[in-house]
């Protein structure tokens, strides 16, 4: 399978899989609302978009090429991400990318091959230092 199908086949999976697939947690905001994503957290302290990922919260910050993402728990407290590692794949245009992002300081950063729409769409893998994993869907 070339690349390019690779990716097509993880987005995806990615994008099908359930936001938070594990327990869920009791924090400070309302969960409820008529529609599966219909709810907004307001912009995050690094200017991102912010979802729910599991037991997390990730932010995603788009600029150009380069993609973060900052993670904090249930409560908004940022999270330590070493040892952390994710996979973002975007769609902006009418191409997704797979952007592998690694822990950079406080964040967790990649590169795209090319540069980036304002607001990508897509979606991102996080797996923590113990194995556990969550997603974080970006409409």
């Amino acid at each position: 399978m070339n690349r390019a199908m690779r990716c097509a086949a993880l987005a995806l999976t990615l994008l099908s899989a359930p936001a938070g697939a594990q327990q869920p947690r009791d924090h400070s905001h309302d969960h409820s609302h008529d529609n599966a994503h219909d709810h907004d957290h307001p912009p995050g302290p690094n200017g991102g978009r912010v979802e729910d990922a599991g037991r997390w919260h990730a932010e995603l910050v788009t600029r150009a090429e380069t993609v973060t993402v900052y993670l904090s728990d249930g409560d908004g407290r940022p999270l330590p991400v070493e040892g952390f590692k994710a996979v973002a794949i975007l769609k902006s245009g009418a191409k997704a990318a797979r952007i592998p992002l690694n822990p950079e300081g406080d964040r967790l950063a990649g590169r795209a091959e090319s540069v980036l729409a304002e607001r990508p769409t897509g979606a991102v893998r996080i797996t923590a230092p113990d194995g556990v994993t969550a997603s974080a869907r970006f409409d």
